[in-house]
C-alpha cells in the first residue's frame, strides 16, 4: 500500500495565531518523520503508525514542515501562521 510519492498532503497548511489545532500523521510504508524546527515540533512515525498530537500557534510566520529521511526527495511543505 501507500501513494509512493515521497511528500505532504497538502504541501501548504494555513493557520490563525491562537489556533489549536489536532495533527494525525501516518507513516503508510515506512519510517518518516514530521519536523517543524522553528516550532521545536519533532515526531517520528514507523511503517503503519499514526501519530496524533494538538499543538497551539501562539507566532506568525511561514515554518518549513519536512521528513527527514526523505526531504530530499521533496517531502517538505510550508506552514502559514497568520
Amino acid at each position: 500500500g501507500g501513494s509512493g510519492a515521497y511528500k505532504f498532503e497538502p504541501n501548504e497548511l494555513q493557520f490563525s495565531v491562537d489556533e489549536t489545532v489536532e495533527f494525525s500523521i501516518t507513516a503508510e510504508t515506512e519510517f518518516h518523520t514530521f519536523n517543524i524546527d522553528e516550532l521545536n515540533i519533532a515526531k517520528e512515525l514507523d511503517a503503519g503508525e499514526t501519530v496524533t498530537f494538538t499543538f497551539t500557534f501562539d507566532t506568525p510566520g511561514e515554518y518549513r514542515l519536512y521528513c527527514i529521511p526523505h526531504e530530499g526527495l521533496g517531502m517538505v511543505a510550508t506552514l502559514v501562521v497568520k
